[in-house]
């Protein structure tokens, strides 16, 4: 049971809507809303994905962690490094099997976001904006993958949903590293804010996340056919983000950038999966998004873990 608990912690499990409302634009879009048993392969290979690459992250930054988060499962010998690495690299080639085994497009795409996934943490996050360019380049195709799992193609409204996907987890993750200034100056570890300075980050960041929004308005003017109704939940995603970042750009400090991190996540599961609206009705997309929403709530207030 400790060990089962250590894993959990590994993975960051609050975090579980994230994969999940990156890939259903593509595969709820793909599959013209219909929920196929395509599209429950598709989630489920792209949250064990990210929960490998959460494991993988912590084998490569664990002797960090000694210093930063020595309460993490691998700095406090809880579990061993090969403990992680053995089990994420299965994750990560039962994945690529099961990418192939839909078709050649998906088995492919499913090999790139792994060697992302696995350049991130082994290289770039640690690197300033390379590391704030690539993770949300993963989140972003992750609706692409969607797609192609379900039907082989990529519709035209799924790119729409690549693009403001990427540029808002591009917001979003400089403003994340925030949370960890202080820490990541002493340790010499460059991120975006440390590399081209707070005030430029935080413009890029802004310039980033209002262009995605800008980006899933697009359908709405440029698709009269499409349901228009969607566009609450791009609404909510803007209330949400705005709303926790103000203080951030006010007095950008840790705490602050922890602030910004969990609107993110909640801005997130509202925008990323906003698409889906576009060919669904209010009611069915919010039957999706509603209780990734509360259940990701519930585990942020009841969770003593860092995410």
């Amino acid at each position: 049971m400790n060990r089962f608990r250590a894993y959990l912690d590994l993975v960051r499990y609050p975090l579980f809507a994230i994969p999940i409302v990156a890939t259903l634009p593509g595969a709820l879009i793909a599959s013209e809303g219909q929920f196929t048993w395509r599209v429950a392969v598709a989630l489920i290979v792209a949250l064990f994905g990210y929960f490998a690459g959460m494991i993988k992250n912590d084998y490569f930054h664990h002797e960090t962690d000694k210093q930063t988060n020595p309460e993490r499962p691998l700095p406090s010998e809880r579990l061993t490094p090969k403990q992680a690495i053995v089990p994420a690299s299965v994750i990560y080639g039962l994945c690529v099997i099961g990418g192939f085994l839909l078709n050649i497009g998906t088995g492919l795409l499913v090999m790139g976001l792994v060697a992302i996934s696995h350049l991130y943490n082994a290289i770039f996050k640690a690197k300033g904006i390379l590391g704030s360019l690539t993770l949300p380049l993963g989140i972003g195709l992750l609706s692409v993958f969607g797609a192609l799992a379900v039907s082989g193609t990529v519709p035209r409204l799924v790119w729409y949903a690549f693009a403001a996907t990427t540029l808002y987890d591009l917001g979003t993750h400089i403003t994340t590293t925030f949370k960890d200034l202080s820490r990541d100056r002493e340790l010499g570890i460059l991120t975006t804010p440390l590399q081209i300075g707070v005030g430029p980050a935080l413009f890029l960041s802004a310039i980033a996340t209002i262009a995605a929004f800008v980006v899933a308005f697009l359908p709405y003017w440029l698709e009269p056919e499409l349901q228009r109704t969607y566009i609450i939940w791009v609404i909510l995603g803007i209330v949400a983000t705005v709303g926790t970042r103000i203080s951030l750009y006010l007095q950008p400090n840790e705490k602050n950038g922890y602030l910004a991190l969990k609107g993110s996540m909640i801005g997130s599961i509202f925008f990323f999966p906003c698409l889906i609206g576009a060919q669904m009705s209010i009611a069915i997309s919010a039957a999706v998004i509603v209780p990734l929403l509360l259940i990701t709530l519930f585990l942020l207030r009841t969770t003593r873990q860092e995410v």
